[in-house]
């Protein structure tokens, strides 16, 4: 019995032993330096959670524009205006890129026009590409005008009245309000298709303009491309020209009719938000037409000099202005010109700008003169500007045909005209010769006109045929005649250059 209890104590022990051991070595192991930890496996795909392009990073949208996201594509609608776009992605790609250029989401700056593939990269380096796909909306904004019982617009010289809705085409805001409306212009108003003018009853900043009562709407029937007047304002707003005017295409329907692309723009006048020169400022038109309530013809060049804004009272405030015009004008003939002090009455700046916007258009209406205007605030200077009217430039004056020509200077052979004298004096001061050397040398090296010229031909083009159509124009084609008009600039800037630098 003794021995049988002896052997299993024994074993008990053995075991407990052979327990113990082993819990020592678990506990005591040591593990081997620098073993790897186990690798996890790289993603072989790519999820995208949301493509869109937010307001907040594209400030010309009204609202967000969000992307469906399927089979490899990325479609949606989208207005012409909005090809150049900062967009937003979501995904779990390592990387993405657009033409081999990597992309960072709400920072990258995307030009929608081109065939747009976007790529992918999974974890593993696994490419995936995503197409762009655009719905083009080529509609313009659209203004319809209905007058009280939609009586025809037939007068320049009667405001109807009626009401005007604006459809900003999730572009620009939508508007509806009450307005006056009336024809508008010379030349322009003897064409079939009419130029309007708009007095609203109450102020408003129409497509974030600054708000106003009177607006303008340019029917553009002699351009081609609908683009003379834009570029004349885009190359007088980066020169610096104040107070110039801003441009929105749109398309019009009055009394349920619909009339085509027209140019809305602001109406030149007097007023804080417009021309600002403060109380006893004025705003004169050099015109031929001469067809203002108050006007005088200047002594030494004969100017037709018209009060545009304000509305005076008498002769007396008119013979106050035409003295102020006199004091300056009388230095510029003078025969100690430029050696005199004619630059106290006239900002030598603005005429520099003034004289280049029309030598870059070959705007010949210079000469007559026609629609050139000045302003001046009572106790300042006479300054140049703003910018007007530029129909019969390009090459069409005498030829009745844009770009026909371009080796040129406006007003060559045209030396017996009341403008040309006039103007054709400032190339004689080395003090206005250099600024626009320098002026021209900057404008042409930052800006480049083409492109200003093809960005817009993308968002008008198919309200600019639609228009034609409209019209029966023939058949012209859209793009040759965005083709003449670049290689017109083209060939004027070369021209301008080689002239400019030989003043």
């Amino acid at each position: 019995m003794i021995q049988k209890l002896n052997i299993k104590v024994v074993l008990s022990i053995f075991i407990l032993s052979v327990a113990l051991f082993s819990y020592s070595c678990k506990k005591t192991k040591v593990e081997p330096e620098n073993t790897p930890p186990t690798e996890v496996a790289k993603k072989t795909t790519v999820s995208i959670t949301s493509f869109t392009i937010e307001k907040k990073n594209n400030p010309q949208l009204i609202n967000d524009i969000v992307f469906e996201v399927k089979d490899n594509q990325m479609t949606a609608n989208l207005s012409k205006f909005l090809f150049s776009v900062v967009p937003s992605f979501s995904s779990d790609a390592s990387k993405v890129t657009l033409n081999d250029k990597e992309q960072v989401s709400g920072n990258s700056l995307i030009d929608l026009r081109s065939d747009t593939v976007f790529s992918f990269f999974a974890e593993n380096g696994k490419r995936y590409e995503y197409t762009l796909k655009i719905n083009w909306n080529d509609s313009l904004p659209l203004i319809a005008i209905n007058t009280d019982g939609a009586v025809p617009v037939t007068s320049k010289e009667t405001y109807l009245k009626g009401n005007i809705t604006i459809d900003g085409k999730g572009v620009f805001s939508n508007y509806s309000g009450t307005t006056q409306i009336k024809g508008r212009g010379n030349s322009t108003w003897t064409l079939p298709k009419k130029p309007y003018r708009l007095k609203l009853d109450s102020k408003a900043p129409l497509f974030g303009l600054a708000e106003e009562k009177d607006w303008v709407l340019l029917a553009n029937y002699l351009d081609e491309t609908h683009q003379l007047n834009n570029i004349a304002f885009y190359t007088a707003q980066k020169l610096g020209i104040p107070y110039t005017n801003h441009f929105i295409p749109v398309e019009l329907m009055i009394n349920g009719k619909y009339l085509g692309l027209y140019l809305l723009t602001e109406q030149v006048e007097l007023d804080k938000n417009r021309i600002n020169v403060g109380d006893g400022g004025v705003l004169l038109e050099l015109d031929s037409y001469y067809d203002e309530d108050w006007k005088f013809k200047s002594d030494k060049y004969q100017l037709p000099v018209n009060v545009k804004d304000p509305k005076l009272a008498n002769a007396d405030q008119l013979a106050a202005i035409k003295a102020n015009f006199q004091q300056m004008e009388n230095l510029v003939a003078a025969s100690d010109f430029p050696k005199n002090n004619y630059l106290d009455y006239i900002d030598a700046e603005s005429i520099a700008n003034f004289l280049i916007v029309f030598m870059l258009t070959d705007n010949e209406e210079i000469n007559h003169p026609k629609s050139v205007f000045m302003n001046k605030a009572a106790n300042g200077k006479f300054v140049m500007g703003p910018v007007w009217d530029f129909d019969w430039a390009y090459g069409y004056e005498g030829t009745e045909k844009h770009f026909s020509h371009y080796q040129s200077f406006f007003w060559t052979g045209t030396k017996a005209k009341a403008g040309t004298r006039f103007f054709s004096r400032f190339l004689q001061d080395p003090v206005i010769v250099n600024l626009i050397k320098q002026k021209w040398a900057a404008f042409t090296t930052s800006n480049n006109l083409n492109d200003f010229v093809n960005d817009w031909t993308f968002i008008l083009e198919g309200a600019r045929n639609r228009d034609y159509s409209l019209w029966k124009r023939g058949n012209i084609n859209y793009q040759m005649d965005v083709s003449a008009l670049n290689n017109w600039i083209i060939n004027r800037i070369s021209y301008l250059t080689t002239f400019i630098n030989g003043l």
